[in-house]
């Protein structure tokens, strides 16, 4: 087994008039007891190994050393594991020029004593991928979550014990310069719902005028709470892989057609916390069309200086949404509204749908009835206040 972390141990024997203390490698190193690996923060991973090393009374000296490995030098700490109280560690040396330390350490008896060293290693990447297979309803979704490894640390880790932060610890041998790729989670029939988001900051306000046929953006939406089966721990970002269930032909007339899977898209999915949504996108749609119009921008409150030049105002806004369903199903849909500076919000046609997400934005969360274009559509509108406007105000905060 390649091992590049060198433990070995120089015994103190203890005369009658002096101490003789000597840094001699043994030829049988001790081998590690156990590894285990956390891969919780994706900046370093923290290591600890347990090995049994053989102290003899009175002073010895601990060489730990490391040759070609990503090793945080200041992080390397060792406990003792059998003898906590009786066993103890004096201090720590670093020999100029090499990647090694020295541990003295004073036992009051010849014992073996198992001790655990940790230290904070680096270059040992992770990615999350994840596949998603939508059910052919669009109601519900399977989800697989694949871990990948690489190891490019200089260190072979061998039977680690791995913790990815959720779930399990599982064991695996990843040597230097090795890619493994595994299975970590599998869940099935997520509840899903399609999600439109109609963005004021990035899509057109009057597509028509504009002369823009650009679609609304279209996702699937997973909520991370156990009505959703998951909820155990925060969703990790990575590449998302989406597929759809299709039903295929049957190779003969009276037999039942095979299931397959139709390649939707990529995303990639944002890191989730637990009660949080997590948004996949899968293609655009033009099944709704949004229209924005502001319809009111007057100045009120207006402040002037001695030489009678507006120094400060308020405004006095109205927006008008008008949203068309040309589906023969009812569309869930989220407006999305930013106003940067300070305002507020004077009046609102859909208080129970309207939500502020931040000092800067706000949004209506819709369901559109079936085919409610024309003379049935959407309208939404809100009375908005800027309030202290000096003019010179940038766009975005």
């Amino acid at each position: 087994m390649k091992n590049k972390l060198l433990l070995s141990v120089v015994l103190t024997l203890v005369l009658s008039a002096f101490s003789l203390l000597a840094r001699v490698k043994l030829v049988a190193l001790p081998e590690r007891a156990r590894v285990v690996v956390s891969l919780n923060n994706p900046d370093a991973t923290l290591v600890e190994e347990e090995r049994l090393i053989t102290l003899q009374k009175g002073l010895n000296k601990v060489d730990f050393s490391w040759r070609g490995v990503n090793i945080d030098s200041t992080s390397i700490q060792v406990r003792m594991l059998t003898h906590p109280d009786a066993v103890t560690v004096l201090n720590t040396s670093y020999p100029p020029n090499e990647n090694a330390l020295i541990w003295e350490i004073s036992s009051p008896a010849a014992q073996e004593e198992r001790v655990r060293i940790s230290y904070l290693l680096s270059g040992l990447g992770r990615d999350v991928v994840y596949k998603a297979v939508a059910e052919p309803n669009e109601k519900a979704l399977t989800l697989r979550n694949y871990l990948r490894l690489r190891n490019d640390s200089g260190e072979d880790l061998t039977e680690a014990e791995i913790g990815i932060g959720y779930g399990a610890n599982f064991k695996k041998t990843i040597a230097h310069e090795e890619v493994l790729e595994m299975l970590s989670e599998r869940m099935e029939t997520l509840p899903i719902k399609k999600l439109l988001t109609w963005d004021a900051a990035s899509l057109p306000w009057d597509p028509e005028y504009e002369k823009k046929t650009v679609g609304i953006p279209l996702s699937y939406v997973i909520k991370n709470d156990k009505d959703s089966k998951l909820g155990a721990h925060t969703l990790l970002p990575g590449k998302v892989r989406i597929f759809i269930k299709t039903k295929e032909q049957a190779a003969a007339e009276g037999e039942r057609a095979g299931e397959g899977v139709a390649f939707t898209g990529e995303d990639w999915a944002q890191l989730t916390p637990v009660d949080r949504e997590m948004k996949l996108y899968i293609g655009q749609s033009r099944d709704v069309k949004v229209t924005q119009r502001r319809t009111k921008d007057d100045k009120v409150n207006i402040r002037r200086n001695n030489a009678s030049n507006i120094v400060l105002y308020d405004t006095d806004e109205i927006y008008k949404v008008e949203i068309e369903n040309f589906k023969k199903t009812p569309v869930d849909l989220v407006v999305v509204e930013h106003f940067p500076g300070y305002w507020k919000m004077a009046e609102n046609s859909h208080a129970a749908q309207y939500k502020k997400k931040d000092a800067f934005t706000f949004e209506y969360n819709l369901t559109l009835p079936a085919e409610s274009s024309g003379q049935k559509k959407t309208t939404v509108t809100f009375n908005i206040n800027r309030l202290n406007v000096q003019g010179n105000e940038p766009a975005s905060y």
